[in-house]
């Protein structure tokens, strides 16, 4: 993913104490039921937009460099494309989607609101027979050819390795690297964000995937930590949620992230850059364990600005494809 006005994101991040990414839920509904996400339902009505914006206007005050629309599902949300419109004002705007709603209007529609990247997940090759994961390659795959030739914004594709994607996982990263599109891999985590796999299968898979060249280079960062959590280390670190990391939910509360939700609920049209040093130095303990690999990332800007200062260097380059 390249980074936009490198300058001034480096003075918000190092000067400023920005937070690098803001989670932002836009609907909890979803399409899908994927047996591992705890992040969806099928009831729930779109935020509505104008909620958004004031929510997108208090992320934007609080210097938030990136915003990240989640969901659910975000595709549904009927007025996506605004949606990432007005973030792009003064952040660079991400989806995470399942892929499944992407037509060739709204690919459009995305890249005059100048979408800056989308993440899509795909979990296995091919379709999981016990249903426990719908996001398969081979339901895909036309829409991201379809995709990769007309999105003006970068992508990569996204996987959780766990129990019902393991034996799929080696295809999976061969045929990503065949559409020429980068692949990130998480480790599945329960509902609480600790790490609910491991063994010597697991850490082969995920070894396997740290010697691919086709990486997506932020996914890098945290590479060596899940890697100590799946040989059944639980290296220390300091977490950074709350501060270089928000989660809004959909009720426009700031969580923790989305497996603590509850835990802090103070809406963020009244966060404040007291409440982003307060949370930068407190223990959140829940560290121990935890694989949720994106309050990972963001906190390492505090923990090992090294092994994220290399990563920018790529961002910065353009070449967001290759391993730190």
């Amino acid at each position: 993913m390249k980074i936009e006005r490198p300058i001034r994101t480096l003075y918000n991040i190092l000067v400023k104490k920005a937070p690098i990414e803001a989670q932002l839920i836009v609907t909890r509904r979803c399409n899908l039921s994927c047996g591992y996400c705890f992040e969806y339902d099928n009831t729930s009505a779109p935020v509505p937009f104008d909620e958004i914006c004031r929510w997108i206007d208090s992320l934007h005050k609080l210097r938030v460099v990136h915003i990240s629309l989640l969901g659910g599902e975000p595709l549904m949300h009927p007025k996506v494309a605004e949606i990432v419109a007005y973030a792009r004002r003064h952040s660079s705007v991400s989806i995470t989607t399942n892929g499944f709603f992407l037509s060739e209007k709204l690919i459009q529609q995305l890249n005059e609101a100048r979408l800056s990247h989308m993440q899509i997940s795909v979990d296995t090759s091919k379709q999981d027979p016990t249903n426990y994961i719908q996001k398969s390659l081979k339901v895909l795959r036309p829409k991201l050819i379809r995709l990769k030739k007309l999105a003006q914004f970068d992508l990569h594709l996204s996987a959780v390795l766990c129990e019902h994607s393991k034996e799929e996982l080696k295809d999976l990263l061969h045929e990503a690297q065949e559409l020429g599109i980068p692949m990130s891999l998480s480790v599945i985590h329960d509902e609480v964000g600790q790490i609910a796999i491991s063994g010597e299968r697991y850490l082969e898979l995920y070894e396997y995937y740290g010697k691919i060249s086709n990486h997506f280079g932020f996914s890098m960062v945290d590479y060596e930590y899940s890697r100590k959590l799946l040989q059944g280390e639980r290296p220390s670190w300091i977490c950074r949620a709350g501060s270089r990391s928000l989660y809004v939910d959909e009720f426009g509360k700031v969580q923790f992230c989305a497996s603590q939700r509850g835990r802090l609920n103070k809406p963020v049209v009244e966060y404040t850059l007291d409440d982003i040093r307060t949370h930068a130095k407190t223990e959140k303990g829940c560290e121990e364990g935890c694989a949720v690999d994106c309050v990972y990332r963001a906190s390492q800007i505090d923990n090992d600005k090294l092994s994220l200062f290399k990563t920018l260097v790529k961002g910065f380059s353009g070449n967001g494809v290759q391993p730190v």
